[in-house]
């Protein structure tokens, strides 16, 4: 489904080490880009509005708001914060347009926009959810944050 192949899986990373990796290039690119990634109720205030506002998108929270977040429930790791805000493309799409699409390639579709690369492919399926994303943005869709694991 993927195209990761099991000799990828047994050559990777744990889970813990990627995580940090990852805060860490987070914190070099908030650095570098000046880029701010803030909490849900931070979206709204005025404080941030002359900052680079930065959040991650998801078609559909299952990758974050359920694989990630019960792995590391699982193996007891703490994941970075910035990780508990996202735009769900999915809901934001149904919204916005007033329709159902058929997965991500339907919505893609329904646009004119065709699928570049393999379905399922992290990376692909990144790009194309990207493309999607500011297509919705040109055709006037304000990108909200729509979930957030924060208390």
């Amino acid at each position: 489904l993927t195209g990761i192949t099991q000799m990828q899986v047994e050559a990777g990373i744990p889970l813990q080490i990627c995580l940090s990796r990852f805060n860490r290039w987070l914190q070099n690119l908030q650095l570098e880009k000046g880029v701010t990634f803030p909490n849900k109720q931070q979206t709204c205030s005025a404080s941030v509005s002359t900052q680079k506002l930065c959040t991650f998108l998801t078609w559909s929270d299952w990758d974050l708001g359920v694989c990630l977040q019960y792995e590391c429930k699982r193996k007891q790791l703490l994941k970075p914060e910035v990780l508990n805000n996202w735009i769900d493309l999915r809901s934001t799409y149904r919204l916005f347009y007033n329709r159902k699409p058929k997965g991500l390639n339907g919505a893609l579709q329904d646009l004119g926009i065709q699928f570049s690369g393999r379905e399922h492919s992290g990376l692909d399926d990144s790009r194309n959810t990207a493309r999607l994303a500011q297509r919705m943005m040109r055709d006037g869709c304000v990108m909200k944050i729509t979930r957030s694991l924060e208390r």
